[in-house]
């Protein structure tokens, strides 16, 4: 009987509704802007790098106005749209259907409905125009039809988009008691530069319109640059692109980078997070934030009037992951979380080849390994015996107490970057790092981003591909090998999302190779809930899991239908499949 797979930590990268962040500082006084009805329309930018939180604050910017009658919150992702060729109309189609749903009057929902879809009409004629001018549709209509789409529309028209405005403020003014419509447009850093235009074209068409707000989530240089690669054919280049950002944009809002302190906070909720009942998260979460604003530190602090609070070691780990890693990751609340992950995985990986050593020592040297290489690689390649004389000479270099003399110096092969590390607790002179130094030796061999060895990746690679006897092969191949190889392997099979645009290869893989071997079952589950969810899970994947026969993977199926991070065909799908698996 195989054995159990071991339990392994892994932290997703969704946004979330819950303030781990101190984000409240920057909520207030955007949720203060929106509520301002004599300034409109309005459309405000949350900026901030890759993996910054921005998406987070939309979350929370939603969950102010859930119970909100008079102002209706409408979420939206061009990065997820299926039609990238025409970006506009799907974003302006999404704006209106947001609309209808919401409104909680039968009747007025009724007139709401036919003035959408006349305004959908315009929409619908705009891309007709987009698709035969790009040769989508050119055998598929009549050409008189063509002529038709392409012939000038009366502006007063329901065919014409230059009358779409007054027709929008028509809409809008059978829904007497919304004082605001608040839409939320994420990921638009991530969009191809023609859909970044589009998506700012679409909104210029509402900017006439009281009542309409626009909240976009953002790198604000990416969007620039976007607009003037966009642009390039013009001529206008990155000055134009600037003004044009400018134009649109009133209110730019900067989300602030995390500081120490911060950093070591949101840690240390991650890892309670992991084992805490959701109220007692809400609590702890509550408690800091209370801290914070009272610029009290350390802020996972008087601890004892809470019902429950994280352990000591998970306090102490927090405090030894903050100072460990890098001002630029620590900053960073998407790159401490995949440290988190590197870290899960690789604790995994230890326990399955029976490699026993303590979390802070694990954590210390995951960040040598991820932050020095070379310096890990001089020590991995030293002789087994001179390895505690190498730290112990690293560790006084880098303590020096005046008395070491030559013992003091850095060791050949070691970063003087590296000081703060080795000064950092726990030491590890009198660690016996062996059985661990061999373990991390034999997971870095960096092809491909691997850690595993050459002809598994090779195994991998036929997983992926499109040949179902090469698929078939490739996991019968792979479920021979031993439990702590295939868990390594596993985590390759899954971080490929990172270089396709949707997860279903990988699912589909997965799926096929955790049949062969039910021990995989949790490992599977978790990686495909950690780095395959959101935009990535398709319909196609939705299929896979529910096929699967795996609980834990017909688990995620019934997350998906209930889940709005992913696009709606795929929560529709999975709705579908969940009707079949229960036998409705």
């Amino acid at each position: 009987m195989a054995a159990p797979p071991p339990q392994i930590r892994l932290w997703d990268d969704n946004p979330t509704s819950l303030d781990l962040l101190g984000f409240d500082a920057v909520v207030a006084p955007i949720v203060a802007a929106v509520r301002e009805h004599n300034i409109h329309p309005l459309t405000l930018s949350v900026q901030s790098p890759w993996g910054g939180g921005k998406s987070t604050v939309l979350k929370l910017i939603e969950a102010e106005f859930k119970d909100d009658e008079t102002c209706f919150v409408v979420a939206t992702n061009p990065w997820a749209y299926d039609d990238q060729d025409d970006v506009k109309g799907t974003l302006i189609s999404e704006i209106l259907h947001g609309i209808q749903a919401q409104v909680p009057d039968p009747g007025t929902k009724d007139k709401v409905a036919k003035k959408a879809r006349e305004l959908l009409e315009r929409v619908s004629w705009s891309r007709a125009a987009v698709a035969i001018a790009k040769g989508a549709l050119t055998f598929q209509v009549d050409p008189k039809e063509i002529a038709e789409i392409f012939r000038p529309k009366d502006p007063g028209g329901t065919q014409s988009m230059a009358g779409f405005n007054d027709a929008y403020k028509e809409l809008l003014a059978l829904i007497p008691n919304v004082e605001r419509v608040v839409v939320l447009v994420d990921d638009l850093d991530r969009c191809l530069p023609d859909a970044v235009t589009a998506t700012l074209e679409a909104i210029k068409l509402f900017l006439s319109t009281e009542k309409m707000v626009f909240v976009l989530a953002a790198d604000q240089d990416m969007v620039r640059d976007a607009i003037s690669v966009s642009l390039d054919g013009a001529r206008r280049g990155d000055i134009f692109a600037k003004r044009y950002l400018e134009k649109i944009v009133q209110l730019p809002i900067a989300l602030p980078r995390l500081s120490g302190a911060d950093a070591e906070a949101y840690i240390g909720l991650l890892i309670a997070g992991r084992t805490m009942h959701e109220t007692d998260l809400h609590a702890l979460a509550a408690h800091v934030r209370t801290r914070r604003n009272a610029n009290q530190t350390p802020l996972l602090h008087d601890l004892d009037k809470l019902d429950a609070a994280p352990t000591e070691a998970d306090l102490a780990l927090a405090t030894q992951l903050a100072e460990g890693l890098s001002a630029d990751r620590r900053s960073n609340p998407r790159q401490i979380k995949r440290f988190l992950n590197a870290f899960g995985v690789r604790e995994s990986i230890a326990r399955a080849r029976e490699v026993t050593v303590a979390p802070a020592v694990m954590i210390k040297m995951l960040l040598l390994e991820e932050l020095y290489r070379t310096s890990f690689n001089t020590l991995a390649a030293a002789p087994a015996q001179e390895r505690r004389t190498l730290l112990a000479r690293w560790e006084a270099w880098a303590n020096p107490s005046g008395e070491e003399g030559e013992d003091a110096t850095l060791p050949a092969g070691i970063d003087e970057g590296t000081k703060d590390w080795a000064a950092a607790p726990p030491f590890l002179e009198e660690e016996n790092l062996d059985p661990y130094i061999s373990l991390a030796a034999s997971l870095i061999n960096v092809s491909m981003g691997a850690q595993v060895s050459d002809d598994v990746l090779a195994l991998i690679n036929d997983l992926l591909g499109e040949s179902e006897a090469a698929r078939n092969v490739a996991a019968d191949t792979l479920s021979e090998r031993g439990q702590d190889e295939q868990l390594a392997a596993l985590e390759v099979l899954i971080s490929a999302t990172k270089r396709t645009d949707d997860a279903e290869s990988v699912i589909r893989g997965a799926v096929l190779w955790g049949g062969t071997n039910p021990a995989l079952e949790e490992a599977t589950a978790a990686g495909i809930e950690a780095h395959c969810w959101g935009a990535r899970l398709t319909p196609g994947a939705i299929v896979e899991l529910a096929n699967s026969g795996r609980p834990a993977l017909v688990t995620l199926v019934r997350r998906a239908a209930t889940d709005a991070s992913v696009h709606p065909s795929t929560q529709a799908a999975a709705q579908d499949e969940l009707e079949q698996l229960d036998g409705n």
